[in-house]
């Protein structure tokens, strides 16, 4: 709240131009963003079901390991080995695909990092259009009342569908 009042105090005392608008609802207005959704959601399937294979795996070697009575040493030991080696597999599968900066996070910015550029160009167009020398994301949760006139999302919405004209 702090940070609000230093932005927007001094703002208002120089007369300076403030419009706002709210983020997620630009997010959630586009189409884009359903398709980088269903798209990344259709890769995670994928990634998960690589992931039940191999968890069907380790649980066949489990229960084979359960019937030792009928197993030699040797083949004990053979497979507990390939046991463990299926273990540290599907770890390194899972931290890779959806551990920190894994392929799903890149993923994920690959596909949306297009849409926030557009966002922010758009924003940053009609605010050089309008003369606004600040504009604050309503979605951040910083702003607690803006008067209508002030909101530009709708008109970011437009700029960011129409594609930045």
């Amino acid at each position: 709240m702090k940070l609000l009042a230093f932005l927007v105090l001094p703002a208002l005392l120089l007369g300076q131009t403030i419009a706002v608008f709210d983020s997620d609802q630009v997010f959630e207005s586009l189409g884009e963003v359903t398709d980088a959704r269903e798209l990344l959601e259709t890769e995670m399937d994928e990634w998960e079901l690589h992931v039940d294979s191999l968890q069907e795996e380790i649980d066949l070697l489990e229960e084979d390991l359960s019937r030792t009575l009928m197993m030699s040493p040797e083949r004990r030991q053979e497979k507990e080995a390939l046991l463990e080696e299926k273990k540290i597999q599907i770890e390194s599968y899972l931290s890779s695909i959806f551990g920190p900066e894994g392929l799903m996070e890149r993923r994920n910015e690959e596909l949306v990092n297009p849409i926030i550029a557009a966002i922010n160009e758009a924003v940053m167009d009609i605010a050089s259009e309008e003369g606004i020398q600040l504009v604050l994301d309503a979605s951040a949760g910083q702003v607690v009342y803006a008067e209508a006139s002030v909101d530009i999302t709708d008109k970011v919405i437009d700029r960011v569908m129409s594609g930045n004209d």
